[in-house]
This record gives C-alpha cells, structure tokens and sequence, in this order.
C-alpha cells in the first residue's frame, strides 16, 4: 500500500489497509498518522526540521550530500525516466515522492500496489507560480510550516497534475505489477479503481 499525502487521505482508510495486510510505504508527514510503515523522505531538509531519527518506522531518504547518518539511502535518478525502474540498484523519482514510493514497493517485492491519498490535484484556481494554494487544502495534513514550503515545479492545469499523471501513466503502460488506486475522487485514471474495503 503506497500512502500520499492527498486531502481524501484518512485514518479508516489506512487502518483498512492495515487490517487486509498490507504493506505500508508513505512519504512525508504520513509518519504522523502511520508510524509503522517504511517512509521517504525526498529531502533533507525534512529530516533536520523534525529530528525524529529514532523514530520506529523504517526511514528511507534520497542519497545525497547532508543525508543523515543511520537511515536507508536510496539513489533516486531524475525526471527524465519514466516509469519503474528495474534496477534494484535505484527508483525513478518522477518529481514526486509520492511517485517514488511505487518503485519501493515494486522493488520489495509487491504482488500488488493499492494507492492511498493519490488525489493528484488541488483546488482550480491553485496558482504555483505566484504561491497561492487555492480554495481547498492540498494535503489531508494542510500545509507544510513555512520551512518546509515547496511548490510544485511540475504542470498543474486546473488544479491536475497533468505532468505527474504523464509519469504515472507510463507505469500502467508498462504492466510489471497491479496497481489499484484507492483514492476517492482520484485525478489518476490510468489505473483500475476501487475502494479499500473491496480489496
């Protein structure tokens, strides 16, 4: 089970998952909510902001300089690759961690992935580039302390994720693992959907 930060995201829904045996992998402040999964962090700065190293999840950050001591590194390889990787030795990031943690669960050796808080889109009138959130949140969490702030640097179309949809679409395409998306009201259609109780 891959576990976004999206707004529908809640804790019936994860304790559903967990309740089916699912594997649980998330990315940023899912550890709040869930602490026994493995979590990425995509960045640094996240791990120095909250300073929670002897926290009982399994911790994952992307191999780079300033990475703490003691947690999984994992070598992320950039945009420019799509879908999965194959390669044990690395994910493909595409832009989003929330991307990422698919490759995780393909490389741990998952049969199937179920998506969770996959929303794939903030509110229409959501504007990146002047740094505007818009009329809905765009996390189930609100928004990051201003430290933390970050803004898409993907295409955001009236409120969807049109670039990030792009990465994801080029995984269906490849059909190396089922991927059900779980996610209520989801932007992301390139993957079979059904609720969480169904599975």
């Amino acid at each position: 089970m891959c576990i976004g930060t999206g707004p529908s995201l809640t804790l019936e829904q994860i304790d559903t998952a967990r309740r089916k045996g699912f594997a649980l992998f998330g990315c940023n402040r899912v550890w709040e909510i869930v602490p026994d999964l493995a979590l990425l962090f995509g960045f640094k700065q996240f791990w120095g902001f909250y300073g929670f190293v002897d926290h009982p999840c399994e911790k994952l950050t992307i191999d780079e300089p300033g990475a703490p001591d003691g947690i999984e590194r994992v070598i992320w390889k950039d945009e420019a690759h799509k879908g999965l990787s194959t390669d044990p030795a690395y994910i493909h990031h595409g832009k989003s961690a929330g991307f990422s943690l698919l490759n995780l669960a393909y490389h741990a050796g998952a049969e199937r992935i179920a998506l969770l808080g996959y929303d794939m889109k903030f509110a229409s009138d959501y504007d990146g580039r002047n740094r505007q959130v818009g009329s809905s949140p765009r996390h189930y969490f609100g928004e990051y302390v201003p430290e933390l702030q970050h803004w898409p640097s993907v295409r955001v179309r009236n409120g969807i994720h049109e670039e990030l949809i792009g990465f994801y679409e080029s995984t269906a395409a490849q059909n190396l693992v089922p991927i059900v998306n779980c996610t209520p009201g989801s932007a992301l259609q390139c993957f079979p959907a059904a609720s969480i109780d169904a599975l």
